[in-house]
């Protein structure tokens, strides 16, 4: 008995919108605020 698993590529794709990229690149640029000010914290600790 053989079993064959066939995977479709197309189906695992999802397509990203343009709201959600903005969404994205907004979270990171306030992550990489936060993360510059906890630095800055830090070095005057």
């Amino acid at each position: 008995m053989v079993v064959v698993v066939v995977f479709d590529a197309a189906a695992m794709v999802t397509s990203i919108t343009q709201a959600e990229i903005l969404i994205a690149l907004v979270v990171a640029a306030h992550a990489g605020v936060l993360a510059v000010r906890l630095c800055f914290s830090l070095y005057k600790a």
